[in-house]
């Protein structure tokens, strides 16, 4: 048995999203925001690994490291442009949202032809450049970890009538979660940071952020009425001292 392929506990990984509680609900949504917001450099990768270590499996993290030190791009941050696209809806065909759900694999139907020439391109230097790191990382380890990354299950439910998604790594079931209850993804339209609102009413990341947009809508409407406003008052003035214009 691969030895990275332990770690797949069915009591941790695979469990199906209907078990989960608030409290897991919560945790795996402040993981996802922070994943969605995380840098490009390692230390980025290295502190969100740090604060969520069971997120992504071993080996990804080790593949992302090792391709972030030889100064190349790896699927930790391809993952994430992809989320990206995703929260931003510039997934029409859900051909993103598919391969991050681990319902369809990259290399194979995910990105072949169509609009996501760039993704399918990335894919493949990632994993060239994966590759010539030599003794490091192995054909099979490359594949684990980006296209094949624990394909999650989905199962027909006779009783049901429906379709039962089983998510075998956390990243799958926090995606999951949040494409089930969509309106949350936004992103704040001052920082742009991406964030997971609590309710329909909350647009900004922070109170900051919330004071800044009321300073600039203020800003943006003296600008715009300010002048008549004005005009207004001095012929106001002007008619009460008794003078004319």
């Amino acid at each position: 048995m691969n030895e990275h392929m332990v770690e797949r506990k069915p009591n941790q990984l695979a469990l199906a999203l209907n078990q989960r509680t608030d409290a897991d609900q919560k945790s795996l949504w402040a993981a996802l925001e922070m994943f969605a917001n995380c840098g490009d450099q390692v230390s980025d990768l290295q502190a969100f690994r740090q604060q969520h270590p069971r997120f992504f499996p071993v080996m990804f993290y080790d593949h992302g490291e090792l391709l972030l030190k030889a100064g190349k791009d790896n699927f930790f941050n391809w993952r994430k442009r992809l989320l990206r696209s995703v929260w931003e809806g510039r997934d029409p065909e859900g051909k993103r949202l598919a391969v991050l759900l681990g319902t369809e694999e990259a290399s194979n139907y995910g990105f072949k032809g169509g609009d996501f020439q760039a993704e399918e391109a990335e894919f493949v230097a990632i994993s060239s450049d994966a590759l010539r790191l030599g003794e490091t990382l192995t054909e099979g380890d490359i594949t684990y970890a980006s296209d094949r990354l624990f394909p999650a299950r989905v199962n027909p439910d006779w009783q049901a009538g429906s379709f039962r998604y089983k998510p075998t790594i956390d990243f799958q079931a926090a995606v999951y979660a949040l494409m089930r209850e969509s309106w949350r993804a936004r992103v704040c339209p001052i920082c742009r940071r991406f964030i997971i609102a609590s309710k329909p009413a909350n647009i900004y990341c922070s109170r900051d952020c919330a004071i800044a947009a009321r300073q600039k809508r203020d800003l943006d409407y003296w600008r715009s009425e300010g002048r008549t406003l004005r005009l207004k008052r001095t012929k106001a003035a002007r008619k009460k001292s008794g003078k004319k214009k």
